[in-house]
């Protein structure tokens, strides 16, 4: 039995999110390349042609031997490779260049307008092309460079591309939208991205990829449906499709290179350089090409993530059907348990009871969705490195050990030692000493008086009352300065909150005299719970009222220190509210607490694998407390 937790732990960890790793088996340098600016494989794999900002294009075989280099007199914006050898090359040099398998010439068509991008089927027989300020997406015949045809637009356009088999073209304008058009040129349909456009690709099925500034690589469907969405680290410049559309590769301008499924997981990532420019799948789906902004190329043997993706599906799905007929093994089990005793009947007694159960089942839905679900999503992603949009890693206590080594943790948790001392004091002796004096009233009505007027405090929002106190605290015109001023104690006045060695007990002193409504009920109700017939008998052998406190009260209302106790405790642990809206954990660290390191780490920081393992440690403090408490904190129950 006690292997049962390592046993589900195991599952619970096989059935994450756990990114590969992919090799770099070569890397190329093109010389004066500066940027690369594209890079695209030819169908079989064989050549790989690089388009580059040194006003270079490269053709390289899968070895990386260059088989050619052909200048242009500007920037290369675009590279395509055909069947047939045949390179297509764009370039700000207002031109369009095509060579054959050997580098030369094939032709040279003046665009009259900087050419921005070119894509062609992979036969050739649909080659088209953006221009500079142009509203008009421009076909060329692939064999002679004529412009044979146009697709008005209507706004000015970034790039294009075409699928492998021609059937699809795709054109993204500087308006964030995408338009598929027909080989015939005519429009068929617009769509729009969630940023604006860097990149896109296209699969021989009509499936979009986008990458845009918005830190998404977006996915839309042939009928401009939005699929999925993958988060990245910075703007996305460049998006690619494997062969067979199954992968999608990416990168982005910090140097981030992505793999990612086309169920929206990421199954790897990895930094190269300063800023990732371009990527693309070899035909075999196994290497990715990527260009950085330093002129090299990076040759990736990403084989063992796909294997790994492949690996990791079928082991889920035999996990969940092992689990699942273990389920339905033991329901089995239950049923034929419960059949040798005759307890079946108990099934009748719920059916008679259906509607109160459908009655509780949104209630337990509900507490399970924001409840249960989130503590036990903090407890797994306390063991991995997770940044939502980004990788999801594995660490193991990694987490935990660095808590040991933050200095804001270490300094919170001795700021949080002094609030449970002090806190503690405050919930538990001001309300009980009011209790006292308001159940010792002899006058009915003067004990119904005084319950309002402390219960009628509980109208003021919380969040006004800090606002109040923190205006009293003010160095130059608050309430406290003010009244030292007042009594001759003018050389006392203070900036209490902004010096780091007042700052923390002028917080703990915010609330007084401490008499917390809740706690004075409780208190007050377990004071009328107490039999009378005790305190008279008390009386009668001439205790006083300090023995009869001592002697009687305190014991009977050891269950409310209990509860008061441990609901003091969750409240102290957990708190940062007050702390944030009044000194924000300053002056320097001299009020930060566990809870605010953990704020900061999930909103400010988006590291959630961090601030998961901050709150599953603030949890396991608060437990054993509790454990504590329950066992040496004896009830007049117990």
């Amino acid at each position: 039995m006690r292997r049962t937790p390592w046993i589900l732990l195991t599952l619970m960890l096989l059935l994450g999110v756990v990114p590969g790793a992919a090799s770099a088996a070569e890397e190329w340098a093109i010389e004066g390349a500066g940027d690369i600016t594209s890079i695209n494989a030819s169908e079989d794999g064989a050549r790989l042609a690089v388009g580059t900002h040194g006003s270079k294009a490269v053709v390289f075989d899968k070895d990386g031997q260059a088989l050619y280099e052909k200048p242009a007199k500007n920037v290369i914006t675009d590279v395509a490779l055909l069947d047939d050898g045949t390179l297509l090359a764009a370039s700000d040099d207002r031109h369009l260049y095509a060579y054959d398998s050997a580098g030369g010439v094939r032709w040279d068509a003046d665009m009259k307008r900087q050419v921005k991008s070119v894509s062609a089927s992979n036969d050739g027989s649909v080659v088209a092309v953006v221009v500079q300020r142009s509203n008009e997406l421009l076909f060329v015949n692939g064999q002679t460079g004529e412009t044979t045809g146009s697709a008005a637009i209507g706004t000015v356009m970034k790039t294009v591309r075409v699928s492998g088999n021609g059937e699809w073209i795709v054109a993204a304008a500087a308006d964030q939208f995408l338009h598929l058009v027909g080989k015939d040129g005519q429009v068929l349909r617009k769509f729009g991205a969630g940023g604006q456009i860097a990149s896109i690709a296209v699969t021989d099925d009509g499936d979009t990829a986008v990458g845009t500034n918005a830190n998404q690589v977006e996915l839309f469907d042939a009928e401009g449906r939005k699929t999925a969405s993958y988060g990245t680290r910075d703007s996305v410049s460049a998006v690619a499709f494997s062969n067979d559309g199954k992968l999608l590769g990416g990168a982005d301008l910090s140097g981030n290179f992505y793999i990612f499924d086309r169920n929206g997981k990421k199954l790897w990532e990895e930094k190269e350089g300063q800023a990732g420019r371009a990527v693309e799948f070899a035909p075999d789906g196994k290497t990715l090409y990527a260009g950085t902004d330093d002129g090299r190329i990076l040759k990736l043997d990403v084989g063992s993530v796909v294997k790994g993706a492949e690996n990791e599906a079928r082991m889920k799905t035999l996990l969940w059907t092992v689990a699942a007929a273990v389920i339905v093994a033991a329901i089995a089990l239950l049923l034929f348990y419960m059949k040798k005793r005759n307890k079946l009947g108990i099934f009748r007694e719920i059916w008679r009871a259906k509607w109160i159960y459908l009655g509780l089942a949104p209630s337990f839905l509900l507490i399970f969705v924001f409840l249960y679900y989130p503590a036990f999503s903090g407890l797994f992603h306390s063991l991995y490195k997770w940044q939502p949009g980004g990788t999801t890693t594995f660490i193991g206590l990694d987490n935990f050990k660095r808590m040991i080594h933050d200095p804001y943790v270490t300094k919170g948790f001795g700021n949080l030692l002094i609030l449970i001392v002090t806190g503690l004091i405050k919930t538990l002796i001001p309300p009980l000493i009011v209790a006292e004096l308001i159940y010792h009233l002899r006058s009915k009505k003067l004990q119904y008086g005084f319950r309002t007027a402390f219960t009628a405090s509980m109208v003021i929002p919380a969040v006004a009352g800090l606002l109040i106190w923190q205006n009293f605290y003010d160095p130059n015109m608050g309430l406290f300065n003010n009244f030292l001023q007042l009594i001759g104690l003018g050389s006392w006045a203070h900036g209490w909150l902004g010096d780091p060695k007042t700052a923390l007990w002028a917080l703990i002193f915010i609330g007084f005299p401490f008499v917390g409504i809740l706690q004075l009920l409780v208190f007050y109700a377990g004071l009328l719970a107490i039999p009378g017939e005790l305190t008279e008998s008390a009386k009668m052998d001439g205790a006083n009222l300090w023995r009869i406190v001592r002697s009687i009260h305190l014991p009977m209302l050891s269950g409310q220190f209990k509860f008061l106790i441990i609901l003091g405790l969750i409240g102290i642990i957990q708190d940062f509210n007050g702390i944030m809206i009044v000194t924000g954990g300053g002056p320097m660290d001299s009020t930060y607490v566990p809870a605010l390191q953990m704020y900061y780490a999930a909103t400010k920081f988006s590291d959630l694998g961090y601030a998961s393992a901050l709150g599953v440690s603030m949890f396991a403090v608060i437990l054993a407390i509790t454990i504590i408490n329950m066992k040496f904190i004896k009830s007049a129950d117990d």
